[in-house]
């Protein structure tokens, strides 16, 4: 979707380049939204912040997938610090959270719905710079997806795998609102910036937000070393975003 970004806000005659940049986003498009089938699957077994852990494999394919199709510069602190955000995963994972409750905390769930569209003021903003907006675009969209992960669960959770049975629940009305937000967002993020700046922002921010929302919602426990995993994995985004301008 980054590679053939450039058909949006495309002037000129459409000619073979647009056409070759609109398939490819396309192809992107359809790549990006088939992770909800094995999504919801995960989540008939697995709490939110486990299945979205699991795209910390995306980090590592987007730094070198960012050299290799998008030609952006990469330094070799950026290797490492991918290696730091990935070891950091694991440990969110295997430092696992009591299992998720059946109840659902719907004042911290409205509070953790909000944060996003706070983000949206600020991002609109354009005194502040296109880097720094670009990276509030980013983790509108992490966020967002995160809440997708937590939406998500409780729809499967509460329904099954009874797919009419969605459209009675509130929160798969919510799921759709956060999907369409994370799309819309990471469109003008990926328009903005750099795959290199938006990339960790979104992906640590999709990881990081279910972990809080488990703790926050679902009553779960948090690990001691928890804390420690996530830090690091802020402390590495933040790192690769100084390098990057």
């Amino acid at each position: 979707m980054k590679k053939g970004i450039s058909w949006i806000g495309y002037k000129g005659k459409k000619d073979k380049p647009y056409f070759r940049d609109l398939f490819t986003w396309i192809a992107g498009f359809l790549l990006i939204n088939l992770y909800i089938v094995p999504n919801t699957i995960a989540l008939k077994a697995l709490d939110p912040h486990i299945v979205s852990a699991m795209a910390g494999w995306g980090v590592i394919v987007l730094v070198f997938l960012s050299k290799i199709i998008l030609g952006e510069k990469l330094f070799r602190s950026d290797y490492y610090f991918t290696l730091l955000i990935f070891i950091s995963i694991v440990i969110l994972n295997v430092f696992e959270y009591q299992e998720a409750g059946e109840s659902v905390n719907t004042a911290f769930l409205l509070v953790s719905a909000s944060l996003p569209f706070l983000l949206f003021i600020p991002a609109f903003i354009k005194t502040f710079s296109k880097k720094t907006r670009a990276l509030l675009f980013a983790a509108v969209s992490g966020i967002s997806t995160g809440m997708i992960i937590v939406t998500l669960k409780i729809v499967v959770s509460d329904s099954g795998f009874f797919i009419r049975e969605y459209f009675s629940s509130p929160y798969f009305y919510l799921y759709l609102l956060f999907s369409i937000t994370a799309f819309l967002s990471l469109q003008i993020a990926y328009k903005m910036g750099l795959m290199m700046i938006v990339g960790p922002v979104q992906y640590s921010a999709a990881i990081i937000y279910p972990a809080l929302c488990s703790f926050l919602i679902f009553g779960n426990h948090i690990h001691p070393v928890q804390p420690v995993a996530i830090t690091a994995v802020i402390f590495s985004v933040t790192t690769i975003l100084k390098k990057h301008k």
